[in-house]
């Protein structure tokens, strides 16, 4: 963290730039190949040095709480009172919000969150990656992505956080996880994530998920805004004052995860819900043909709770069916 300073630099990102004390809007240009698309990002840089922050929300683009609480916060939070700086990147996908495109961007049909850090000369995702990498997350003290279920995903909310080896660094990504407040903490790496890239900067980094099915309620977008005030201020970047909004939670410690797909096309018939706890080997749903006739009967590879479940009826070779995190 840098030491205080009565006149901090002016924070500049592609061309966008904001004096100290001051917010600055504005849409920046990024050229992928075939497309330039304008990603909305909001500087504030505050009127005392400190901790530069960068977040992102909508790396998916039909997770739209993760959306709407970046741009609440973002454009509320006053820069007199912030103490570093903040880079917020309000919807880090544009092509995929447009489309409303579950988990991938239609650019090049690749997801986003899998192909950091990214090649500058490479696919739409991929120079994407390249470019939220250098231009945002680089240069970082700590990285926020912010998350929810898909269109066809339902959740139990949740942090999750990167390890780094160095002690300061994973004990400040701690910090700011367990600020965030959230239902669980899982705890691991996820190849070529955002969050991922980050710690291999050595770079803190925290994810946050609330919410989803497509939907944006207040009552989502009130928690998922409150945790990110929380981890504002637990890194030292925002007032006590500014912790407003629903409380948080003592999350529950999670070190291990288990992801389903499906290997057939079909029609998915789950048996749990978001939040159960499941036993290994306990039948978790069904892949059905059109007739009704199971294709694939889903088991439990673990025990522990359901984080996550896809609800639509349609399931396709490939795609997720759920995720059980464990103890």
């Amino acid at each position: 963290m840098s030491s205080a300073a009565e006149n901090p630099a002016r924070l500049d990102v592609a061309g966008l730039s904001a004096a100290p004390g001051e917010r600055v809007s504005g849409l920046i240009e990024v050229d992928l190949g075939d497309l330039v698309v304008e990603l909305p990002v909001v500087l504030i840089n505050g009127s005392s040095d400190g901790r530069r922050v960068a977040i992102t929300a909508g790396i998916h683009g039909a997770e739209y709480v993760s959306i709407a609480a970046l741009r609440r916060v973002a454009m509320a939070v006053d820069p007199g009172r912030v103490r570093g700086a903040i880079v917020a990147v309000l919807t880090a996908n544009p092509a995929a919000f447009a489309a409303r495109s579950i988990y991938l961007n239609p650019l090049d049909r690749k997801n986003l969150n899998r192909v950091f850090p990214g090649d500058a000369g490479g696919s739409a995702s991929e120079r994407l990656a390249a470019w939220l990498d250098a231009n945002v997350i680089a240069g970082s003290d700590l990285f926020i992505d912010m998350h929810c279920g898909d269109l066809n995903e339902a959740l139990i909310s949740f942090t999750g956080m990167e390890l780094t080896g160095n002690r300061d660094v994973d004990a400040l990504s701690r910090q700011v996880a367990d600020a965030y407040g959230l239902d669980y903490l899982v705890i691991g790496p996820l190849p070529g994530s955002t969050t991922t890239a980050a710690a291999t900067r050595g770079i803190a980094a925290v994810l946050g998920e609330v919410g989803g099915r497509g939907q944006w309620p207040e009552e989502d977008v009130s928690v998922h805004a409150a945790g990110l005030r929380r981890a504002l201020v637990a890194a030292g970047v925002l007032p006590v004052s500014e912790a407003n909004g629903p409380a948080g939670r003592v999350s529950t410690l999670l070190t291990r995860e288990a992801w389903l797909r499906s290997d057939v096309n079909g029609y998915w018939h789950p048996a749990v819900e978001v939040g159960d706890l499941v036993l290994a080997g306990q039948p978790v749903g069904e892949v059905r043909d059109a007739f009704g006739a199971v294709r694939r009967a889903i088991e439990a590879p673990i025990g522990g709770v359901i984080l996550f479940l896809v609800t639509s009826l349609a399931m396709n070779e490939g795609d997720p069916l759920l995720a059980i995190g464990a103890e």
